[in-house]
């Protein structure tokens, strides 16, 4: 702090201060018109403004001396305010107290505040008197007892505010979903739901909440800013605070009034979607159960086709509105689409390929759910289907999942779709080689029976027997029957009791069922046919070689 021993070297030592401070912190001097308006504060509260600069010195350095030794009276509680005086030098104004010199006021101060400069000096005294006054009240030991006293008063009440929230809400929650439906009462239009009782009961639980959270933000937001106010060392953060936030929330209500259009635009865009999709579901669902019914369009792609409906919607409505959200033209919303196409473009492919197929798969009708079909080497029942792969469940209840890009390059057999699209039934073979010296039609009549005999085989259409070939030592049979089971157990079982039923009509007849390069040349054994078939007066034959015996049989027929 400058003290003086006279009053006359009061100006000559404040501007040797002054430009000594000036040469030090290598200030360049600025005209008046250069030259802008500096504050002088005490303890963040403006005081009054240096709008012009004298003997070169410029208003920040002017104000920042001033600040400095207003603020080292203002603490040296020795000095007494009372003695604030204002003396004049030469025409230049000095504000001293005890000899510790404040600030100088000069004519162009006058002339910038269009007042003499003996009133403009006594002002400026005023100001600084009353200032210094609060700033020391301020920071009395009684005044700060009872600001604490305060912030302890405001801290409970904000403790048992939120403590209350805290427990009054829950058991709000508690009583609504408990207690009866006094309140609510289920939204209906004819027999579409629009909110149950207990959707209801949950949008009001979530409201407490949401509202519980904000009443705890707006107090605290309060409490903290005054708790900081009340104290004068933390009194500028907590205006500061106070500050920024409305500040803040100007700046987002301008932005929010200029996005008004471009919102509303959104709000349409997006009413109009959810009702669209609204509308297409009641159709689709319509054509599902065939209440509705459109030539060409079966009931089982209702569905995929409501999905894909919605799939357009919602990128129709994404496209109109993309260009009308906050920070669409900015790079970085731009490069974040740039590496989302890109993703899609490069990772997606078998992603994209899969969709395709799915679709493909679904309009093509090639297999519905519960279908049992056959995809190359897999075969089964399908138990899911879905826009990406297709799961399959075979006989040994095994899981199999098929990426639906390989079903569209792949032959797909369906042993379920004669019976649900064509209503005809399902035709099962099996095959039997027999030699030349059993008589076909006894085979034919053998084979017949012993389909019809066998469960779940149907009577309507009459089985049959195809000789598909006549091979060198046999001839082969194939055993052709209709059945409506379709499920692989289901077929499992008919194979196994047909298979049965063919031994056992065929050991009925005297058919031996083996190889037929064995019977060619029997060596003496019994015939296979089992025991309890064969007479009782069976032998067991000779040795015999066909062709021999044939040979022999021709020349004894010669000469009889």
């Amino acid at each position: 702090m400058l003290e003086i021993s006279s009053k006359k070297d009061l100006f000559s030592h404040y501007i040797l201060v002054q430009e000594s401070q000036k040469q030090e912190e290598s200030l360049s001097e600025e005209s008046v018109d250069d030259d802008p308006p500096a504050p002088v504060k005490l303890d963040g509260e403006t005081l009054f403004e240096f709008k012009t600069n004298i003997e070169g010195i410029p208003n920040q350095e002017r104000a920042k001396v001033a600040m400095k030794r207003l603020k080292e009276v203002a603490k040296d509680r020795s000095i007494n305010i009372n003695n604030l005086e204002v003396k004049t030098i030469d025409g230049i104004y000095i504000i001293y107290v005890e000899n510790n010199l404040l600030l100088y006021l000069g004519q162009s101060d006058a002339e910038a505040n269009n007042k003499s400069l003996e009133k403009l000096a006594q002002n400026y005294s005023e100001i600084i008197k009353n200032a210094i006054v609060e700033y020391r009240k301020e920071r009395n030991l009684s005044y700060l007892g009872i600001r604490g006293l305060l912030s302890l008063l405001s801290t409970i009440l904000v403790i048992f505010i939120v403590r209350f929230l805290n427990w009054f809400i829950p058991g709000a929650s508690r009583r609504i979903l408990e207690g009866r439906s006094l309140f609510f009462r289920t939204l209906r239009i004819q027999n579409w739901t629009i909110l149950s009782v207990y959707r209801q009961k949950q949008i009001t639980i979530l409201s407490l909440k949401i509202v519980r959270w904000i009443i705890i933000f707006v107090i605290l937001y309060f409490y903290i800013p005054l708790v900081l106010s009340l104290f004068p060392q933390t009194e500028r953060l907590g205006k500061s605070i106070f500050s920024s936030f409305f500040g803040a929330l100007g700046n987002a209500w301008s932005g929010f009034i200029d996005y008004l259009p471009n919102l509303f635009l959104i709000i349409i865009t997006l009413i109009v979607t959810h009702y669209l999709i609204r509308l297409c579901h009641p159709f689709f669902k319509a054509v599902e159960e065939e209440r509705v019914t459109i030539p060409g369009f079966y009931p089982d792609w209702a569905e995929p086709s409501y999905k894909l409906t919605v799939i357009l919607i919602i990128g129709l409505a994404a496209a109109i509105i993309f260009p009308y959200l906050p920070g669409f033209e900015s790079p970085a919303f731009q490069g974040i689409s740039i590496l989302a196409g890109a993703l899609v473009t490069f990772g997606g492919a078998s992603t994209i390929a899969n969709l395709i197929g799915g679709f493909v798969v679904i309009y093509t009708r090639a297999f519905q759910i519960g279908d049992r079909i056959k995809i190359e080497e897999y075969q089964g029942v399908v138990i899911e289907k879905t826009i990406l792969s297709t799961r399959i469940r075979n006989q040994n209840n095994e899981i199999i999942t098929i990426p639906n890009s390989i079903l569209i390059i792949s032959k797909i057999i369906n042993y379920t779709a004669t019976m649900r699209d064509l209503e005809e039934p399902l035709i099962l073979n099996t095959t039997i080689t027999l030699g030349y010296d059993v008589p076909w039609r006894l085979v034919h009549e053998t084979l017949r029976n012993s389909a019809l005999d066998t469960v779940d085989i149907l009577d309507d259409p009459t089985p049959y027997v195809w000789q598909t070939s006549l091979d060198d030592f046999y001839i082969s049979y194939q055993l052709r029957v209709y059945t409506n089971k379709t499920t692989s157990i289901e077929i499992g079982n008919i194979y196994t009791e047909l298979h049965q039923k063919i031994q056992d009509k065929c050991a009925e007849v005297g058919i031996e069922i083996m190889s037929p390069h064995y019977a060619a040349v029997r060596d003496g054994n019994q015939n296979t046919i089992p025991e309890n078939y064969l007479p009782k007066d069976y032998k067991t034959p000779g040795f015999r070689l066909h062709p021999l015996e044939s040979f022999f049989k021709g020349n004894i027929e010669k000469d009889n």
